[in-house]
């Protein structure tokens, strides 16, 4: 075309220069795209605050309520070590997040842990349950529900055992 450098056709879009095009567009796929992962982002981060949060509280009530408690000693440190618990369960939920925001993926190891902390939790409160007097049914019913935890809490730890040895082995192998 007149007026044009040789060698160097105009672009269907606009003017290049040097073979590229400077009218470059973002695609609207490309914006709402961008758009959906800056909203994804906001909300964990009101997330990571909210659990934090709520994980502050809980520790805080749980210190709390186990010194002024005036339940017997042994009940209180059972609540506030099932307390302790539910704190961990809320942290780790909170790491994961935190492991996502940072450009990591989601690992399946974050949940295993979860779990067994919530199986162990139960426990807890089962054998505090076992501890005051019942009927022989309810204690061979609360004695089954501990089986079955205890061997989830087998099958998850065996879980994350596998979890954790494929994620260490290297991709030549």
């Amino acid at each position: 075309m007149a007026g044009e450098p040789e060698g160097e056709a105009a672009s269907p879009s606009g003017p290049t220069d040097a073979g590229v095009d400077v009218h470059t567009e973002v695609p609207p796929d490309s914006m709402m795209l961008r758009l959906l992962v800056t909203v994804e982002h906001a909300l964990l981060y009101i997330v990571s605050l909210v659990l934090l949060v709520i994980g502050a509280m809980v520790l805080v009530v749980s210190i709390v309520t186990t010194f002024t408690s005036r339940e017997p000693w042994l009940e209180r440190l059972i609540d506030g070590l099932e307390a302790l618990l539910l704190f961990l369960i809320i942290m780790e939920i909170f790491v994961t997040v935190l492991h996502h925001l940072r450009g990591g993926g989601i690992q399946i190891e974050f949940f295993i842990v979860i779990g067994i902390i919530a199986l162990v939790r139960h426990i807890l409160s089962i054998v505090v349950r076992l501890a005051v007097p019942e009927t022989h049914l309810q204690s061979q019913r609360e004695l089954l529900e501990l089986t079955v935890d205890a061997a989830a809490i087998f099958l998850l730890v065996a879980a994350l055992a596998v979890a954790r040895w494929t994620g260490r082995r290297s991709p030549a192998a």
